[in-house]
C-alpha cells in the first residue's frame, strides 16, 4: 500500500466514524426531550342524591329499605343534559334497585352495583333513542336497613 492509498483509507474511516458518533449523538437528543403530557379531560360531577328503594324479602320479613346516592361523571358540554334528565335517571335506579332482594343487595359489591345501574342505563336510553349524556354512573353512598 503506498502512502495515499493509507491516507484515503484513514481519512475514509475517519468519517466514518465522525458519522456514526453524529448519528448516536442525535438519537440521544431526540430521547432526552421531554415528554409531551397527556391533555387533562376536564369532567363534571352530577350527583344524584337520597334514592330511597324498597328491598324485595324473600322470606316475608319486614321490608327493608336501601338508600344509595349516585354520582354521573361527564363533559363539560354534557353537563346541562344529565341534569336535565335526573328524574328519568332517578327513576330508572329506583326500578333497577327495588327489584333486588334484601339478601341479593347485602351480597353485592359497589362494583356490582354500579355494573347493575349502568346495564339499566343503557337499556332505558336506548328505548328512548337517546344518547347517554354521562360515561360513568357512580355510587358515592350506599346504605341497608
Amino acid at each position: 500500500m503506498n502512502g495515499k492509498t493509507l491516507i484515503a483509507a484513514a481519512l475514509t474511516a475517519l468519517l466514518a466514524a465522525g458519522a456514526v458518533a453524529g448519528g448516536w449523538w442525535y438519537v440521544q437528543q431526540g430521547n432526552h426531550a421531554a415528554p409531551q403530557a397527556p391533555k387533562p379531560v376536564d369532567y363534571r360531577f352530577i350527583t344524584l342524591d337520597k334514592n330511597i328503594v324498597m328491598l324485595k324479602s324473600e322470606a316475608g320479613g319486614d321490608p327493608r329499605y336501601m338508600a344509595v346516592d349516585l354520582v354521573f361523571r361527564s363533559t363539560p358540554d354534557d353537563e346541562a343534559k344529565v341534569k336535565e334528565q335526573l328524574p328519568l335517571l332517578k327513576s330508572v335506579a329506583v326500578r333497577a334497585l327495588s327489584q333486588l332482594s334484601r339478601e341479593r343487595a347485602n351480597a353485592l359489591g359497589i362494583d356490582d352495583y354500579q355494573r347493575l345501574l349502568d346495564k339499566a342505563y343503557r337499556a332505558a336510553f336506548a328505548r328512548e333513542r337517546m344518547a347517554l349524556p354521562f360515561s360513568e354512573v357512580m355510587v358515592s353512598k350506599l346504605i341497608i336497613e
